[in-house]
């Protein structure tokens, strides 16, 4: 008979091998040790990777860190990227959506609980006060509800968000033409003397429309470590990033009910000029950034993975608002003329369909490097070789153990105490955590 603490040793070496992950992956297979040539049968768990936070805490805290270096190298160096990055010309742009119809707002940009509406006594066309006279705190359930549901044009918003990934694509283009026309110089020659780099991240707000946030560099030709001719400057990357933001747009397929031809920015837009004086940008921003990393479209797990039939649309506990416009997403989705769109696949991001962050290739450090330099680091040797081959299948998901995964649940929400208690300290030259 195992004793109990030859079992509690084995659930936590369990809980252990996975990092507290909330869904590790059951692999089974065989081994060959490549030393004495034996085989062997084997299983273990790993970590399900999952990049957020309303599916699996664990995997996703490592995410979110990961995806902190990436932008924070990105700004002034580090995890391979040259430190004299700090002095090229950089940006933090905020894009934002435009209106399609009037919401409950909450407290401004400087934590100031604000009216949502200014005006007295407008109504619109259902009766409905086009002002409401409550002071919302942030975190208040009615934050982006509409003032009158039957004014949002739910159509145009989920087409909006389906538009976005072209939309951005678009003035990425758009951008790059400035910037070469601010130099006196045709696109094809930009690409000779300077490139631009970015990684943004995708924010919904409270409404359930697309946000972006965009972290926006100039190198020269040779990338992080070469710079930016002289007159590509902050001042020319504003004017350009402005001129896009302005110009941008895609065509819109007609949708019944819906007047929406093109999809633009809204007119609220932030551009940021990052000062190489002030470290603490790169750490601000580069948590901003990371934290949007890990979220779903309302932050919630109920949005987590795709919608399967129109019925579970009902049951999802969540704001009528959401619910609206998931079940437009769903409906619209069922059009042949906008199968292009995928709106079904993508009702459980309210239309969008885009990846959730990204980067350009150039602008700092990758993913990839950064969980091989992880793999590395525990290890212990870097010159020590796997002794190791196998192959492996799919077996299941979950902890062996039934109590492994009320320990992990435990252990993460102790961990999450941490941070507020330590001071966190991450030298560059340590792996990210």
């Amino acid at each position: 008979m195992v004793s109990s603490a030859a079992h509690w040793r084995s659930v936590l070496a369990e809980v252990d091998q996975v990092a507290l992950c909330s869904h590790p992956v059951r692999l089974r297979g065989v081994t060959l040790d490549r030393v004495t040539g034996e085989l062997a049968e084997d299983s273990f768990l790993v970590p399900c990777k999952d990049r957020r936070s309303a599916v699996c805490p664990s995997c996703s805290r490592l995410y979110q860190a990961d995806a902190w270096h990436l932008v924070a190298a990105g700004i002034r160096g580090g995890k391979g990227v040259d430190a004299s990055v700090v002095e090229h010309p950089q940006l933090f742009v905020t894009l934002t959506a435009p209106s399609f119809g009037a919401v409950h707002s909450g407290p401004s940009s400087t934590g100031i609980a604000r009216l949502c509406r200014p005006r007295r006594g407008d109504t619109c066309a259902h009766g409905r006060a086009l002002s409401c006279r409550v002071r919302h705190e942030a975190g208040a359930t009615v934050l982006g509800d509409p003032l009158c549901p039957e004014c949002f044009d739910y159509r145009e918003a989920v087409l909006w968000n389906a538009h976005v990934p072209r939309l951005w694509e678009r003035t990425c283009h758009r951008l790059t033409r400035l910037v070469a026309q601010a130099g006196g110089l045709g696109t094809a020659e930009l690409r000779t003397v300077a490139r631009l780099s970015f990684m943004k991240v995708v924010e919904f707000q409270y409404r359930g429309l697309v946000h972006l946030h965009v972290v926006l560099r100039a190198d020269g030709v040779g990338g992080p470590a070469d710079p930016p001719p002289p007159w590509l400057d902050v001042d020319v990357l504003s004017g350009a990033v402005r001129g896009a933001v302005a110009s941008a747009h895609v065509a819109v397929p007609p949708a019944p009910g819906s007047t929406l031809s093109r999809a633009r920015w809204g007119t609220q837009i932030d551009v940021r000029p990052l000062e190489p004086a002030d470290p603490a940008d790169a750490v601000a921003i580069a948590a901003y950034v990371a934290k949007y990393a890990t979220k779903t479209a309302d932050g919630s797990p109920w949005l987590a993975h795709q919608i399967r039939t129109a019925a579970a649309i009902e049951h999802l506990e969540l704001r009528p608002h959401i619910v609206a416009l998931v079940r437009t997403a769903w409906m619209l989705g069922g059009r042949r003329d906008l199968r292009a769109l995928r709106l079904r696949a993508h009702a459980h991001a309210l239309g969008y369909a885009g990846q959730f962050s990204s980067k350009s290739f150039r602008f700092s450090t990758t993913f990839k490097a950064l969980r091989a330099a992880r793999v590395l680091y525990a290890r212990g040797d870097v010159d020590d070789p796997f002794d190791f081959d196998g192959e492996w299948r799919f077996a299941g998901r979950g902890y062996a153990h039934p109590e492994a995964d009320l320990l992990a649940r435990r252990l993460l929400e102790a961990a999450r105490e941490l941070p507020r208690r330590v001071p966190e300290v991450c030298p560059d030259q340590c792996p990210s955590s």
